[in-house]
């Protein structure tokens, strides 16, 4: 089994000192909402973002969407072999049921976090497929996993043939492997990865974007390891 955990997404709604900024208060008025109920976006509120402490990294849900598809759609995913989950910036946790399937729609998928941020579940009704809970670390989310090993996909981290490294860890016959992806479009992890696993890797001499990483790490592990 592989969990794949899109750690430090920045994915959030919006801050409480944005909520009155003009654009993003036009933003909430077109969708019909409170300005506290919609998604931070670059996409829409680049402008409004200036004033935010680390504005050009927050505000990210593309990030999201374009890992989700790429790892809901795997074949690794297709076979049942696939857990999937996102930390965002502020420790809540989204759990993903393997059997949804996001929708391509960019702004659709939008609504979908919107939904899941307010009711902490999606649909109300029915089998959960996206789950929304508070105040857990990435830490604490690995130590639940109780995984057999834990990898974690960094550009600081030892430079790494993946299919090599994954097909001498299947000699170790783990039944389940964790990897931690960042879910931020540049700089590096806020938190010390050294702390989580002594296993840091970097698949490539420059920063590749989540869902590239998510790929890499989803072919290897459908070629070396099942």
């Amino acid at each position: 089994m592989l969990t794949l955990i899109l750690a430090e997404a920045e994915l959030e709604t919006i801050p409480s000192e944005l909520l009155y900024h003009p654009l993003i208060v036009s933003s909430a008025r077109q969708k019909g909402k409170n300005p506290a109920q919609i998604i931070l976006d670059s996409n829409y509120h680049h402008k409004a973002m200036t004033q935010l402490s680390e504005g050009t990294r927050r505000g990210r849900p593309d990030i999201v969407h374009v890992f989700l598809l790429t790892a809901l759609e795997s074949i690794v995913n297709k076979q049942g072999y696939l857990n999937i989950m996102i930390h965002t910036r502020y420790n809540q946790v989204i759990t993903v049921n393997p059997e949804t399937r996001i929708m391509r729609n960019y702004d659709r998928f939008i609504g979908l976090l919107e939904q899941l941020f307010e009711h902490h579940v999606v649909p109300k009704d029915g089998t959960p497929l996206l789950k929304l809970q508070s105040n857990q670390s990435l830490q604490q989310l690995v130590d639940e996993a109780t995984a057999d090993h834990v990898i974690a996909c960094s550009r600081t981290g030892k430079t790494t043939n993946l299919h090599n490294y994954l097909t001498e860890l299947k000699k170790q016959q783990p039944h389940h492997i964790v990897c931690i992806i960042g879910g931020f479009p540049s700089g590096t992890f806020h938190t010390d990865m050294t702390t989580i696993t002594p296993h840091v890797l970097s698949l490539y001499k420059e920063m590749l974007p989540a869902w590239t990483v998510a790929s890499e790490v989803l072919v290897n592990y459908e070629v070396a390891a099942l």
